[in-house]
């Protein structure tokens, strides 16, 4: 199946939404908790982290993806290769198991108020979630783009909706805890709905099952620390500087100016996977051209944050949630940086270098994580770190294409 106009049209309209998505929670959720700051930083907490480990199931999708696509190029199939679907349902089992087993040890620090429905809602978001990557990858990997589309205004625009519903309510944490991890079930909508989705359960792999783990597991370390670094920066925040006044301010500054840009790209990826997959002969080449559309966003954007980003975060957002005009300019800057590190991982697994999808993601994040916890104010850490740490990681990856592009 050719990509089509079509395709790209659902796929853009998708990726809009999840970005439009993404702005309404984090707004909405301000909204809601008011001068409730510690709500708020509890939120921000729960969010990340749920989002840094989806983050890092989403390896599992990009793999799944990887080895779909590849698997329908074979000449002819593989008895021995893989079931994604049967690999996804045993690692979303674990996952329920992992966080069940281990939440005492830790949701009492992320959520003071409900923990135990806190970790119940995690376990059982997050196993979800496990299922949807892979049924994503699946339906990518075959191309299915209005599926993959659908899927995506599902889990994006629930949230948003629910959201805003909880808010008119006046709903405070414990809403926004399952706001949170809503989207997850998303899986089961398109499933019940779609025939064609239902018959994809048959898909395979192009490797066998322990070589599909092993690669699953390089690009679910990587999309790890990419999470880390991306969903999961509001955690390192709370660790690096607890007391830091601008605080609250710095976390919404992060979010808000990385979501026109990162969320959208986060729900692309499967379709650049499939477009490396098809020029990598040529991988420096075809990575161009999307790294230059994120740094005309991003420059763009930084631009605009700059002089308009606090009048118009004055409107939507408390007043202690804001944070100055040159911070949420260089911070986004610092999101255009980690889109092009999310390009070149993309590109890497596609190219099946999954140790050096990991390696880059790997150095940015201890880059990242290390500038935070220099004596430095929470401003200019933040921006030092988003902006170095994805820098570094972006160097080792492209030395990585131009390193196997002169063995070959």
């Amino acid at each position: 199946m050719k990509t089509s106009t079509h395709h790209v049209r659902s796929m853009t309209i998708a990726t809009l939404i999840a970005g439009i998505s993404g702005f309404v929670v984090i707004i909405v959720a301000a909204r809601a908790f008011g001068d409730d700051t510690s709500s708020a930083t509890e939120f921000a907490a729960y969010w990340g982290f749920f989002f840094a480990i989806t983050g890092i199931l989403t390896g599992l999708l990009q793999e799944t993806t990887r080895a779909v696509s590849a698997g329908q190029q074979a000449e002819q199939a593989d008895v021995l290769a893989a079931s994604p679907l049967k690999v996804g349902l045993g690692i979303a089992a674990a996952t329920v198991l992992l966080v069940g087993l281990s939440a005492p040890l830790w949701i009492s620090r992320l959520v003071s108020t409900h923990p135990v429905l806190g970790a119940a809602l995690l376990a059982i978001g997050l196993g979800s979630y496990a299922i949807q990557a892979t049924v994503g990858g699946i339906i990518s990997g075959l191309q299915l783009w209005n599926r993959y589309a659908t899927l995506i205004i599902i889990d994006t625009a629930s949230r948003m909706i629910v959201a805003i519903i909880a808010w008119l309510l006046g709903a405070h944490l414990v809403a926004f805890m399952v706001i949170t991890v809503l989207g997850a079930l998303s899986w089961i909508v398109i499933v019940a709905l779609h025939k064609d989705v239902r018959a994809c359960g048959t898909a395979r792999a192009d490797v066998d099952v322990r070589q599909f783990l092993a690669k699953s597991g390089y690009a679910m370390a990587a999309s790890g620390a990419t999470a880390i670094v991306i969903t999961g920066f509001p955690t390192i925040v709370q660790f690096a500087h607890p007391d830091a006044a601008l605080g609250a301010a710095i976390v919404y500054a992060v979010i808000l100016t990385r979501a026109p840009l990162l969320l959208p790209l986060q729900q692309f990826q499967s379709s650049l996977i499939v477009r490396f997959v098809a020029h990598s002969h040529q991988i420096v080449r075809a990575v161009i051209q999307p790294l230059a559309l994120v740094w005309v966003i991003g420059l763009c954007g930084a631009g605009a944050a700059w002089l308009c980003g606090p009048w118009i975060l004055g409107f939507v957002l408390p007043a202690g949630f804001i944070a100055p005009g040159s911070v949420l300019g260089v911070l986004t800057v610092g999101a255009a940086c980690t889109a092009s590190l999310m390009i070149t991982g993309t590109a890497a697994v596609a190219v099946d270098q999954h140790r050096l999808y990991l390696y880059g993601w790997m150095v940015a994040t201890c880059v990242a994580i290390g500038i935070m916890f220099l004596p430095l104010s929470l401003s200019m850490a933040s921006c030092l770190a988003l902006i170095i740490g994805p820098l570094t990681g972006l160097l080792v990856h492209v030395g990585g294409f131009i390193s196997t592009r002169r063995t070959r």
